[in-house]
């Protein structure tokens, strides 16, 4: 996790915490705009939904890269997997 900013808050009365305007315009999200909170051995981070994917999807294709597996290689061993299932589930009949 590398950290490009930090402010202070406040934890509300009724356990509201308020973002301010940076915070919210570096989330891409507008007042009652829809976040997450996901609990860290480092506390909590506020994130999107969109960002935690984007974040994932990543981290998968630099575990790939070192691992040496490129793109065309993934795809074509998906286009074999999924062929290998539909003639698990769907056997063609002897008749055909």
């Amino acid at each position: 996790m590398v950290i490009t900013a930090q402010q202070e808050s406040t934890i509300l009365a009724d356990g509201n915490l308020d973002l301010s305007d940076d915070e919210r315009d570096a989330l891409g999200v507008g007042p009652g705009g829809d976040v997450l909170k996901l609990t860290t051995d480092q506390g909590i981070l506020v994130t999107t939904r969109e960002k935690l994917f984007l974040s994932a999807l990543a981290g998968i294709g630099t575990a790939l890269r070192e691992n040496g597996v490129t793109l065309e290689e993934l795809i074509e061993s998906g286009a074999e997997i999924r062929a290998d299932l539909v003639e698990e589930f769907y056997p063609r009949r002897a008749s055909e």
